[in-house]
């Protein structure tokens, strides 16, 4: 990486509901992925999640702590990642799960048209880079703390 390359520190959301992930066919970049976006100044990884699922969803969910996560990771975090993303530079990207009510509805906004939630065998025929198919497994197989 060149010195003076852009960073940029950005968020995934994968919305959960039973044993199904949601994702987006994003219009820009015209792939199947899940939620997400960059954080804002003074933003923590968490918060960003929060916003961008309410933003681009209207979704909410619940970001529990993940059964065995170390004191101190983020509720609801799966993991982190790096990618180059053309222009903006290298992408610092955290991963969330959150869990979403059974019947709550999507409410795109401008950034896709189509969406989809997905089970196992769907994401592995999704058309989509590897690393969002390997998050995803991540975000089905996730062991969330209970409720309360």
């Amino acid at each position: 990486m060149m010195p003076g390359t852009r960073r940029a520190f950005s968020v995934a959301v994968y919305a959960r509901r039973g044993n199904r992930v949601l994702v987006i066919e994003h219009r820009r970049q015209g792939t199947w992925l899940p939620i997400g976006g960059e954080l804002d100044a003074g933003e923590t990884p968490l918060e960003a999640a929060i916003r961008e699922l309410r933003e681009e969803t209207g979704l909410v969910a619940a970001f529990r702590p993940l059964v065995n996560a170390l004191d101190g990771v983020p509720p609801g975090l799966l993991g982190y990642e790096e990618h180059l993303a053309g222009s903006k530079g290298l992408h610092m990207n955290f991963v969330f799960v959150g869990e979403v009510a059974p019947d709550a509805d999507v409410v795109p906004n401008d950034e896709f048209g189509a969406w989809r939630w997905i089970d196992r065998d769907e994401l592995d025929a999704l058309d989509s880079p590897l690393n969002v198919r390997q998050f995803g497994y991540l975000a089905l197989d996730a062991v969330l703390t209970p409720a309360g």
